[in-house]
C-alpha cells in the first residue's frame, strides 16, 4: 500500500480509467438509480427501513461513489476495500445488516455500470467484487442471521428459561 510516511509515492490518479470515474462523478442522479436499484435488488428494505435510513442510504451513496471512482481512477481497489472496513462500525450502531449493505453495493454496481457502455463494466465490477466479497466477510458477525435453533437450545440450558444468554 502506498503511504509517504513509508517513502513510497503516492497513488498515481491516471494509472487506471480516470474517463470512467471522471463519468461516475458527474453523474448527479447515480446516487438516486443506485438506491432505485438498490430496491430492485432487495426489494424488502423498504419493509426494514424507514424513510429516514433510505435518506441517509442515499447520503452515504455521495461518498460510496467517490471511492468507487478513487478505485477506478487509480486501478487499486484498496479504496473501497479499506473504505469498507470503516463502514462496517457505522452501519453495525445504525442496526443495518451487512447482507443489506451487500444489497446496496449491487445496486450501485447495477447503476454504475448502466452509466457507460458495456465495454467499461469490467473496470467497475472488479472493484466493486473485492468491496462487496469484504462485506460478506462481516456477514459471519451475530445479528445478521437468526442462528442455529438447536445450538441455541443447547446453548440454553436445554431450552427453559432465561432467553438472555443467547
Amino acid at each position: 500500500m502506498p503511504h509517504p510516511a513509508q517513502g513510497l509515492p503516492p497513488s498515481d490518479a491516471s494509472a487506471g480509467r480516470p474517463d470512467i470515474a471522471a463519468r461516475l462523478r458527474g453523474d448527479a442522479r447515480l446516487a438516486a438509480t443506485a438506491l432505485d436499484a438498490a430496491l430492485r435488488v432487495d426489494e424488502t428494505l423498504p419493509e426494514r427501513y424507514d424513510e429516514l435510513m433510505l435518506r441517509r442510504f442515499l447520503r452515504d451513496y455521495e461518498r460510496h461513489i467517490e471511492q468507487l471512482a478513487r478505485a477506478v481512477e487509480t486501478g487499486e481497489d484498496r479504496f473501497v476495500v479499506v473504505y469498507g472496513e470503516t463502514l462496517v462500525p457505522t452501519y453495525r450502531r445504525r442496526k443495518v445488516r451487512m447482507n443489506d449493505v451487500v444489497s446496496l453495493l449491487r445496486g450501485l454496481e447495477e447503476a454504475a455500470v448502466a452509466t457507460g457502455p458495456a465495454a467499461d463494466a469490467e473496470v467497475i465490477r472488479a472493484p466493486m467484487t473485492a468491496w462487496i466479497e469484504r462485506m460478506r466477510h462481516h456477514r459471519r458477525l451475530p445479528g445478521d442471521h437468526k442462528g442455529n435453533a438447536a445450538v441455541r437450545f443447547v446453548w440454553k440450558g436445554a431450552g427453559f428459561g432465561d432467553d438472555t444468554v443467547v
